[in-house]
């Protein structure tokens, strides 16, 4: 190569360097404090309550011990979320990076109110937490925070593993910022959120889902039988799915009255009967494959008796189906996403409809099949 060659290749390298910005908005970490949890509240006058719990750590000892992790409880208030933000950057050193947030709580009161209008900065902000979870607290979500550890374990932690146990057992459904925000813009669904409250002495237990009717909560809470019965019915189904039911209640000893069921497979469908905007019924049918988990009552069961109780299990669980159904309706709750159906399906009626005013009137029929395929091993 020769030496006007060379020069040239090196000028325009330099010139290259010049152009590069380098990372100029990098945020390091040392600089942020990291909140994985935050209560939402009603205080006075409209305003939002913030409460966040804030992950410390000690310095390490002179002695070379690894410092111990506690945790800090800041509040603020403000008219937005954003608001609330601001105080607290002005009350805790460093910047407030919500990045990694795990858990948005939030107290009854204020899920009562305008849901979107409270989150709406989590959906315009790029660096939001959109897969944190969402669930609201009986009482105020300051509560919880409070309490910064639950059983020696930090409140994250032990927030987010209840939630996610609680999913796994179909308890509750997973949901998250992300999640919600197109269904509050449906006219045509509704979605239910985790419900958790603070047990003395120093506790936490999900108390079951709230029912949610467009963008508020209705303050209906349906406890963990019932909603794992509706969550079944809309579709969802955990890791593990199990239903304590009275099938003998003539036995003398109590624990022989009831049998427990592993629900392993469930499909929900619906059938939509849409002569008119008038005349309007709905079945929807949910088909359980089961075994059986625990049957304290004596005896062998043969074909005929498991037949029995697989009879006598869809019986029960439909007759439970039926207040399930009537609570949703009564709530204006649209969880099963029936207006979703008939939208499809039956366009022309949907047209003629206000859905919000239809739906709590329309005859919804539960029907349950339930097979069992295993009995243990044992006969």
């Amino acid at each position: 190569m020769s030496g006007l060659r060379k020069l040239s290749v090196t000028t325009t390298m330099i010139f290259c360097l010049l152009l590069l910005t380098s990372c100029w908005d990098q945020r390091l970490l040392k600089d942020l404090k990291l909140v994985f949890t935050v209560g939402l509240d009603k205080g006075e006058n409209d305003e939002i309550l913030s409460s966040i719990a804030i992950r410390e750590t000690k310095k390490v000892s002179i002695g070379g011990e690894p410092g111990e992790a506690t945790v800090a409880i800041v509040k603020a208030s403000g008219i937005t979320l954003r608001d609330t933000r601001l105080e607290l950057d002005r009350k805790i050193p460093g910047e407030f990076s919500p990045s990694k947030m795990r858990v948005y709580l939030i107290g009854e009161d204020l899920a009562r109110e305008d849901l979107y209008s409270i989150l709406d900065i989590l959906y315009r902000d790029p660096r939001a937490p959109l897969g944190a979870k969402l669930a609201i607290t009986k009482g105020d979500a300051f509560n919880v925070i409070d309490m910064g550890t639950i059983k020696e374990t930090l409140l994250t932690e032990a927030v987010t593993d209840l939630l996610e146990n609680g999913e796994e057992n179909t308890i509750i459904a997973n949901e998250t910022v992300q999640s919600i925000c197109p269904i509050m813009f449906d006219p045509a669904s509704d979605f239910i959120l985790p419900v958790i409250e603070r047990i003395e002495p120093h506790d936490i237990q999900v108390s079951g889902v709230g029912l949610i009717s467009g963008k508020v909560f209705t303050g209906d809470i349906l406890p963990p039988t019932d909603a794992t019965i509706l969550l079944l019915m809309a579709g969802y189904k955990g890791k593990k799915t199990q239903m304590v039911l009275k099938v003998h209640e003539d036995e003398k000893i109590v624990r022989n009255q009831y049998m427990t069921l592993n629900i392993n497979k469930s499909k929900p469908t619906i059938k939509i009967e849409a002569e008119s905007p008038d005349s309007i019924k709905i079945v929807v049918h949910l088909k359980l494959s089961t075994s059986i988990a625990e049957y304290p009552k004596n005896g062998p069961l043969d074909k005929q008796k498991v037949d029995k109780l697989a009879d006598k299990a869809a019986a029960i669980i439909e007759e439970k189906s039926k207040p399930i159904i009537a609570t949703i309706q009564e709530a204006n709750s649209d969880v099963l996403k029936i207006g979703e159906e008939l939208r499809v399906h039956h366009h022309s009626t949907w047209e003629k409809l206000k859905w919000r005013e239809t739906y709590p009137t329309i005859e919804i029929i539960p029907k349950v099949s339930v097979k069992i395929n295993g009995t243990g091993i044992i006969n």
